[in-house]
């Protein structure tokens, strides 16, 4: 009953994932306003169109974003760059249809470019067609066997498909050509991760290591080590954790339930799901755990206080009628 957070990874190319500490944000700004006055001084410069939309777009501010493309085509309408990101724009926008009339398009233009090929399997991928997808890829590969988001897009395929062997294989080639691309070094770690083996702490720690800020890696890491035999090794780093995301309901649960299971420390456990609780009064599975220590503890009296007020909550819910029976209803 420990707690999962969201996954952490931008699993494609076009989600166009951007970390999110002040100091990037700033740094965007700053770039963002470097590039306005680079328009200003040469509005003829559909590049700097292109590259202050990228900037708009890391931002999310689609419409800035949009604006800008719009005037970059209108200046340059076989500018490849513009044409990927507006694909990138439709997708943020959810129109299918547009990505892959923009996407063709540049292959028309550009034929031996392979990014709007790898585009193309990411969203034919999505579109649920891995056939078409593998074939974008091979073209794609064809043209250029140094391309690390191809194979990044083929490891993704082959997840679909339960390939674990081939999508391990195509992640460490994507991140061998690339040792600076964030996603495959997280995948890789999720795979290990899920066979146990604790090759995942080493590739956790390269990708905490690009990405600093990235708590959901560091909290995929301590679900890792708690899971595995570390669980004072976890404790440690959903401290950190805390310190970075303080009330947080999913690190002060797990806080928690490694006191609970590992480390046997049930007064801290108590402490922990009080926390977690703090933060969401109504989670039946913190009330529940909260009530396991106590009776852990031999207080049965405090542990059957909260599995009713758990049943009062939710009449049916079978954990907690079955431990008002383990302790004596």
């Amino acid at each position: 009953m420990k707690r999962l957070l969201l996954p952490v990874v931008c699993i494609l190319v076009m989600s166009g994932c951007t970390e999110g500490t002040n100091e990037n944000a700033q740094r965007k700004n700053d770039d963002v306003k470097e590039t306005e006055q680079l328009v200003i001084t040469d509005s003829l410069d559909a590049d700097a169109y292109v590259q202050r939309a990228r900037l708009y777009f890391a931002e999310q501010q689609i419409g800035n974003s949009m604006r800008d493309i719009n005037s970059a085509l209108s200046i340059d309408g076989k500018n490849i760059d513009a044409l990927l990101l507006l694909a990138d724009l439709y997708y943020a926008l959810g129109d299918q249809d547009n990505i892959m009339l923009t996407l063709n398009k540049a292959t028309e233009i550009a034929p031996y470019d392979t990014r709007p090929m790898v585009k193309l399997a990411e969203l034919s991928f999505l579109q649920g067609n891995s056939r078409m997808a593998d074939a974008y890829i091979d073209k794609a590969l064809q043209y250029n066997k140094m391309n690390p988001q191809a194979y990044y897009i083929r490891g993704i395929i082959r997840m679909s498909q339960n390939d674990t062997v081939n999508a391990l294989k195509c992640f460490m080639t994507s991140r061998d050509q690339d040792d600076t691309f964030f996603d495959p070094v997280v995948q890789i770690a999720g795979i290990y991760a899920a066979q146990h083996d604790d090759l995942a702490i080493d590739f956790y720690d390269q990708a905490i290591n690009m990405q600093p800020e990235n708590f959901g890696v560091r909290y995929e890491k301590a679900l890792y080590l708690q899971d595995n035999g570390y669980p004072e090794e976890a404790l440690a780093l959903y401290d950190t954790l805390e310190q970075k995301m303080p009330g947080n309901f999913d690190v002060a649960y797990n806080k928690g339930y490694v006191c609970l299971v590992y480390l046997l420390d049930y007064d801290k456990a108590i402490e922990h799901f009080d926390n977690a609780l703090a933060a969401n009064p109504d989670a039946v599975n913190a009330m529940l755990n909260k009530g396991v220590a106590y009776e852990q503890k031999g207080n049965f009296i405090e542990a059957k206080s909260i599995y009713l007020q758990i049943l009062r909550k939710n009449p049916n819910y079978q954990l907690a009628i079955d431990a008002l029976h383990r302790i004596g209803d």
